[in-house]
Protein backbone atom coordinates (compact mmCIF):
# COMPACT_ATOMS: atom_id res chain seq x y z
CA UNK A 1 0.00 0.00 0.00
CA UNK A 2 1.33 3.44 -1.04
CA UNK A 3 1.45 5.93 1.10
CA UNK A 4 1.21 9.46 -0.41
CA UNK A 5 -0.86 11.28 2.50
CA UNK A 6 0.68 11.78 5.87
CA UNK A 7 -1.45 10.12 8.15
CA UNK A 8 -0.83 6.29 8.31
CA UNK A 9 -3.08 3.80 6.61
CA UNK A 10 -6.18 2.88 8.75
CA UNK A 11 -5.41 -1.15 7.46
CA UNK A 12 -1.83 -1.92 8.44
CA UNK A 13 -0.76 -4.59 6.50
CA UNK A 14 2.79 -6.19 5.66
CA UNK A 15 3.23 -3.83 3.02
CA UNK A 16 2.58 -0.72 4.64
CA UNK A 17 4.83 -2.10 7.68
CA UNK A 18 7.68 -2.35 5.02
CA UNK A 19 7.31 0.99 3.70
CA UNK A 20 7.49 2.14 7.46
CA UNK A 21 10.50 0.46 7.94
CA UNK A 22 12.37 1.75 4.51
CA UNK A 23 11.10 4.94 5.29
CA UNK A 24 12.47 5.21 8.83
CA UNK A 25 15.39 2.53 8.62
CA UNK A 26 18.72 4.53 8.23
CA UNK A 27 17.67 7.74 10.27
CA UNK A 28 17.11 5.85 13.18
CA UNK A 29 20.11 3.17 12.70
CA UNK A 30 22.23 6.42 12.27
CA UNK A 31 20.74 8.56 15.39
CA UNK A 32 21.18 5.39 16.97
CA UNK A 33 25.08 4.81 15.97
CA UNK A 34 25.75 8.23 16.92
CA UNK A 35 24.52 7.22 20.25
CA UNK A 36 26.04 3.69 20.66
CA UNK A 37 29.08 3.75 18.24
CA UNK A 38 29.43 0.49 16.91
CA UNK A 39 27.48 -1.14 14.11
CA UNK A 40 26.14 -4.18 16.30
CA UNK A 41 24.75 -2.23 19.25
CA UNK A 42 22.84 0.09 16.46
CA UNK A 43 21.67 -2.67 14.78
CA UNK A 44 20.53 -4.73 18.08
CA UNK A 45 18.67 -1.11 19.16
CA UNK A 46 17.60 -0.40 15.77
CA UNK A 47 15.86 -3.97 15.25
CA UNK A 48 14.05 -3.64 18.70
CA UNK A 49 12.76 0.42 17.86
CA UNK A 50 11.32 -1.68 14.48
CA UNK A 51 9.79 -4.65 16.51
CA UNK A 52 8.34 -2.13 18.96
CA UNK A 53 6.82 -0.69 15.71
CA UNK A 54 5.47 -3.81 14.31
CA UNK A 55 3.94 -4.54 17.89
CA UNK A 56 2.28 -1.23 18.46
CA UNK A 57 1.64 -0.13 15.12
CA UNK A 58 -2.45 -0.49 15.33
CA UNK A 59 -2.23 2.73 18.11
CA UNK A 60 -0.97 4.91 15.16
CA UNK A 61 -3.78 4.22 12.71
CA UNK A 62 -4.82 7.35 11.63
CA UNK A 63 -2.33 9.24 13.30
CA UNK A 64 -0.07 12.14 11.47
CA UNK A 65 2.84 10.34 10.45
CA UNK A 66 5.13 12.78 12.18
CA UNK A 67 4.03 11.43 15.51
CA UNK A 68 4.90 8.27 14.18
CA UNK A 69 8.42 9.38 13.28
CA UNK A 70 8.75 11.19 17.08
CA UNK A 71 7.54 7.92 18.61
CA UNK A 72 10.26 6.04 16.65
CA UNK A 73 13.08 8.89 18.05
CA UNK A 74 11.63 8.48 21.29
CA UNK A 75 11.32 4.63 21.41
CA UNK A 76 15.61 4.44 19.88
CA UNK A 77 16.25 7.06 22.70
CA UNK A 78 14.68 4.94 25.66
CA UNK A 79 16.33 2.18 24.56
CA UNK A 80 19.67 2.71 23.30
CA UNK A 81 19.77 4.38 27.23
CA UNK A 82 18.59 0.80 28.29
CA UNK A 83 20.98 -0.90 26.43
CA UNK A 84 24.13 1.39 27.76
CA UNK A 85 22.39 0.70 31.44
CA UNK A 86 21.93 -3.12 30.90
CA UNK A 87 24.95 -4.43 29.21
CA UNK A 88 27.42 -3.03 31.78
CA UNK A 89 29.31 -2.55 28.77
CA UNK A 90 29.94 1.40 28.68
CA UNK A 91 33.48 1.04 29.01
CA UNK A 92 33.95 -1.84 26.11
CA UNK A 93 31.62 0.47 23.87
CA UNK A 94 33.33 3.32 24.25
CA UNK A 95 37.03 0.75 24.01
CA UNK A 96 35.55 -0.68 20.52
CA UNK A 97 34.59 2.99 19.57
CA UNK A 98 38.13 4.01 19.78
CA UNK A 99 39.47 1.12 18.37
CA UNK A 100 37.26 1.30 15.15
CA UNK A 101 38.64 5.18 15.07
CA UNK A 102 34.74 6.27 15.72
CA UNK A 103 36.47 7.77 19.16
CA UNK A 104 39.77 8.83 20.09
CA UNK A 105 41.30 7.73 23.25
CA UNK A 106 40.65 11.40 24.29
CA UNK A 107 39.93 14.68 22.76
CA UNK A 108 42.37 15.70 20.28
CA UNK A 109 43.29 18.65 18.39
CA UNK A 110 43.55 17.90 14.64
CA UNK A 111 45.96 19.91 12.21
CA UNK A 112 44.22 23.01 12.06
CA UNK A 113 43.81 23.35 15.77
CA UNK A 114 39.64 22.28 15.25
CA UNK A 115 38.80 19.21 18.00
CA UNK A 116 38.78 16.06 15.52
CA UNK A 117 36.02 14.14 15.44
CA UNK A 118 37.00 11.33 17.23
CA UNK A 119 37.74 14.18 20.27
CA UNK A 120 34.09 15.26 19.85
CA UNK A 121 32.47 12.35 19.76
CA UNK A 122 34.51 11.25 23.34
CA UNK A 123 33.16 14.62 24.76
CA UNK A 124 29.42 13.77 24.00
CA UNK A 125 29.84 10.48 25.62
CA UNK A 126 31.17 12.38 29.07
CA UNK A 127 27.49 13.92 28.65
CA UNK A 128 24.86 12.89 30.60
CA UNK A 129 22.77 10.66 28.74
CA UNK A 130 19.65 12.51 27.94
CA UNK A 131 22.33 15.80 26.74
CA UNK A 132 23.79 13.39 24.70
CA UNK A 133 19.74 12.33 22.73
CA UNK A 134 19.74 15.68 22.59
CA UNK A 135 22.74 16.75 21.20
CA UNK A 136 22.55 13.78 18.77
CA UNK A 137 18.73 14.63 17.69
CA UNK A 138 19.69 18.39 17.36
CA UNK A 139 22.94 18.35 15.54
CA UNK A 140 23.33 14.68 14.02
CA UNK A 141 19.84 14.32 12.87
CA UNK A 142 18.71 18.21 12.64
CA UNK A 143 15.70 18.42 14.14
CA UNK A 144 14.23 21.66 16.08
CA UNK A 145 14.02 21.75 19.79
CA UNK A 146 10.00 21.78 19.57
CA UNK A 147 10.56 18.07 17.80
CA UNK A 148 13.12 17.35 20.24
CA UNK A 149 10.95 18.15 22.98
CA UNK A 150 8.18 15.57 21.91
CA UNK A 151 10.57 12.90 21.53
CA UNK A 152 11.54 13.23 24.97
CA UNK A 153 8.80 14.38 26.87
CA UNK A 154 10.17 18.13 27.80
CA UNK A 155 9.57 21.18 26.85
CA UNK A 156 11.04 23.08 24.26
CA UNK A 157 12.73 25.97 26.43
CA UNK A 158 14.39 23.17 28.47
CA UNK A 159 15.26 21.57 25.69
CA UNK A 160 17.09 25.25 24.26
CA UNK A 161 18.50 25.60 27.35
CA UNK A 162 19.61 22.17 27.83
CA UNK A 163 21.33 21.80 24.12
CA UNK A 164 22.96 25.50 25.26
CA UNK A 165 24.47 23.89 28.48
CA UNK A 166 25.78 20.77 26.75
CA UNK A 167 27.49 23.09 23.58
CA UNK A 168 29.22 24.88 26.43
CA UNK A 169 30.25 21.39 28.81
CA UNK A 170 31.64 20.04 24.98
CA UNK A 171 33.52 23.37 23.83
CA UNK A 172 35.16 23.77 27.92
CA UNK A 173 36.39 19.79 27.00
CA UNK A 174 37.51 20.35 24.13
CA UNK A 175 39.12 23.33 25.28
CA UNK A 176 40.65 21.63 28.27
CA UNK A 177 42.23 19.03 25.43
Amino acid sequence: MAMHDPRIAAEIDRETLGALYERYHDPIYRYCRHRLFTREAAEDVTSGVFLAMAESIGRFRGVPEVELRRWLYAVATNQAAEFVRNTRRRQQLLAAAAKSGSLGSRPSASDNGHPSWPGVYQAIQRLKPHEQAMVTLRFFEGLGAEEIATILGRKPIAVRVAISRAVRKLRNRLAES
